[in-house]
């Protein structure tokens, strides 16, 4: 009877330590999955902004076609851009993929996301072959 009781007990433990634990661990998937969320949340909105940006610049590429312009406007749309504190970011990141450098270095040194840096460089790379 004496073995059962220190079973029972030693069966009672295992099973309070294994009920702590697993309310460990969804507390910290719930961290995590809240985390996660705020991340995606951050990126979408990044993602967003993003899109807005370059719909209003398509829209200023447009209205810029759209009206007559001097040959020296017309071979420097970006240098319409340079003034403007909205696509100065942008404008400085195309001078340095022109320049030859990287998305990440472009990233890192303008305080764009890779995300960010790296279409930019996609739209740099299909105007130049465009060209061609």
């Amino acid at each position: 009877m004496v073995v059962s009781l220190l079973l029972s007990v030693a069966a009672l433990t295992v099973a309070i330590i294994a009920l702590k634990r697993s309310g460990q661990q969804t507390h910290e998937s719930k961290e995590l999955l809240a985390r996660v969320n705020r991340e995606l949340t951050v990126a979408n909105t990044g993602a967003v902004g993003m899109g807005q940006r370059l719909v209003a610049m398509e829209k200023r590429l447009r209205d810029q076609e759209a009206r007559p312009a001097s040959s020296a406007q017309a071979q420097a749309p970006v240098a319409d851009y340079a003034g403007d504190d909205e696509f100065r970011t942008y404008s400085e990141a195309v001078r340095l993929f022109r320049s030859g450098l990287g998305s990440e270095e472009v990233a890192r040194r303008c305080g764009l996301s890779r995300a960010e840096a790296s279409l930019i460089e996609a739209m740099q790379n299909a105007g130049k072959n465009a060209g061609r």
